[in-house]
């Protein structure tokens, strides 16, 4: 078990959740006896029914509303545990990905986020059953349009969810190799299983009081024909046949076949491949991603966890935030803050207060989001965002370090930062070097101070210096006058170092 201290209360607290000052990292710290007691009481969270206001009948401000909502509720989480449940609601938008490119209504991705959060830390298997069914889904993969002809012929089945289910949101592609990346020599499903099980998944072609419903009519069970000898073809999936497959457990018939077939599935050496495959993705949002020699044995143990549990995700979870290696160095170095763990995170690591929608009154956060390249429910394609070192592009950079400088100089309005809670303000002569220390201090990048160091990559010495040079403005000023905020060292100086500290690259991963 990993030593609590307060870099390992800091990480756990940024991974799990979305960080905070260095106060109530400290308090956080203290009100835990180990790492155990602190994961115990952050997965606590329960789901909720709590979802974004539909946001009526006029389509682009429903959009935002939806967006501008999100946003908001992950900013304004008023603890570990909600952040928590926040954030594995984010996790489950870029696994089980919609957008609302394909929706005909904006109140269907409403329901889907809904979804997630009751689903926060169920149970994997029922929220892939639920999501078969979710409208947002439906359209976004095509289920609504894949129906079993009345002729007595199934032709055409539409493939798109059928082979997502298996490849993206279940299976994954193929069996790991020791470093946890795929192994292409060990397909997890045909190409053969993947129109099996699109016809297997027809019949989801209505939708009432916002959720599928199932009509037998447009179901091929394998009653049909589907390879035009005049004969009925029961489907086969995964070399099992029957007449009966479907997803759902309130249809007539045997239910679930497909959903047992799936999560039963084992590779060559008997991992259960749906548990591997969500353990991959966990592990890489919280931890960080393969390859990494040795790193299939861990999500082995993982996956075991899941299994042994019958896929509730909260016990995964215990394990992976109870494990050494999560508190590894290579946990804390590896990872890209996306755009949501780097906005909110600076936020919450300077205590800047906000209404959630503006900053200095004039940009939507949700905007600026998506310019760094995460859209809220706006996902590039059904695989969701790529994530590592793809959020940093010449684009997305500029954006970083567009947000970080009207953070640092947001002074006024309904999103303000107190500086006067990071440097002296009150006082006429004060020391630079003492206001880089304390800046640097604030966000956890001095690796020789115990009391605040949060884990990551420190800023270096050379760093250090050019904070310097900038703050005393070229070496002219040997002393700052912070006798009231809104004078120029205040404002200028102390500012522009806020920006500058979080525009560093060690400010974009953790």
């Amino acid at each position: 078990m990993a030593v609590w201290n307060f870099e390992n209360a800091a990480h756990l607290l940024r991974r799990a959740c979305f960080g905070g000052t260095n106060a109530e990292i400290q308090a956080f710290l203290q009100s835990h006896s180990s790492v155990s007691d602190a994961v115990d009481d952050i997965l606590s969270f329960t789901g909720s029914n709590k979802r974004p206001p539909t946001g009526g009948r006029d389509f682009y401000k429903a959009k935002l509303k939806q967006k501008q909502w999100w946003l908001k509720t992950m900013l304004k989480a008023t603890s570990p545990r909600d952040a928590l449940r926040e954030k594995m609601t984010l996790y489950w938008h870029g696994h089980l990905c919609s957008g609302f490119i394909k929706q005909p209504e904006a109140s269907y991705m409403a329901t889907q986020n809904g979804l997630f959060r009751r689903y926060a830390g169920g149970n994997f298997r029922e929220l892939v059953r639920d999501f078969n069914r979710d409208p947002a889904n439906l359209y976004y993969l095509d289920g609504i349009s894949n129906y079993a002809t009345d002729d007595g012929i199934h032709v055409n089945a539409n493939e798109n969810f059928g082979r997502e289910v298996m490849e993206l949101f279940t299976l994954g592609i193929s069996q790991l190799k020791d470093d946890g990346s795929n192994d292409p020599a060990y397909p997890n499903y045909t190409e053969g299983d993947v129109h099996q099980l699109a016809r297997a998944l027809t019949g989801w072609v209505n939708i009432e009081k916002n959720v599928g419903v199932w009509q037998s009519y447009a179901w091929d069970g394998g009653q049909f024909d589907d390879n035009g000898d005049d004969m009925p073809d029961p489907i086969t999936i995964f070399g099992v046949q029957n007449n009966n497959f479907k997803i759902g457990a309130d249809v007539a018939g045997t239910a679930d076949d497909v959903l047992k077939l799936i999560f039963s599935r084992t590779d060559s050496v008997g991992n259960v491949q749906a548990a591997m495959h969500l353990c991959v993705k966990l592990w890489t949002y919280f931890a960080y991603p393969p390859p990494v020699p040795g790193l299939k044995t861990t999500l082995a143990g993982f996956a075991a966890t899941l299994v042994a549990s019958d896929f509730e995700v909260i016990p995964v979870l215990r394990a992976m935030f109870n494990s050494e290696e999560f508190y590894s160095d290579t946990a804390k170095t590896r990872t890209v803050r996306n755009p949501v763990d780097y906005m909110i995170g600076q936020f919450r690591a300077l205590g800047v207060k906000s209404d959630g929608k503006t900053l200095n009154d004039s940009e939507y956060l949700v905007d600026m989001l998506a310019d760094m390249g995460m859209e809220l429910f706006e996902p590039p394609n059904v695989a969701g965002w790529p994530g590592g070192k793809r959020w940093i592009t010449t684009g997305t950079l500029v954006s970083r370090l567009d947000f970080s400088r009207l953070l640092a100089e947001a002074d006024a309005g309904k999103t303000f930062l107190d500086i006067s809670t990071i440097v002296p303000v009150g006082s006429s002569t004060t020391d630079p070097g003492t206001c880089v220390d304390a800046i640097i201090r604030r966000v956890g990048l001095d690796d020789a101070d115990p009391a605040t160091y949060q884990g990551g990559v420190a800023l270096t010495s050379a760093q250090r210096t050019a904070l310097l040079n900038f703050i005393t403005d070229g070496g002219s000023k040997s002393q700052l006058d912070l006798s009231d905020a809104s004078k120029d060292d205040a404002r200028i100086l102390v500012r522009g170092t806020i920006a500058l500290v979080l525009q560093a690259a060690e400010s974009q991963i953790f």
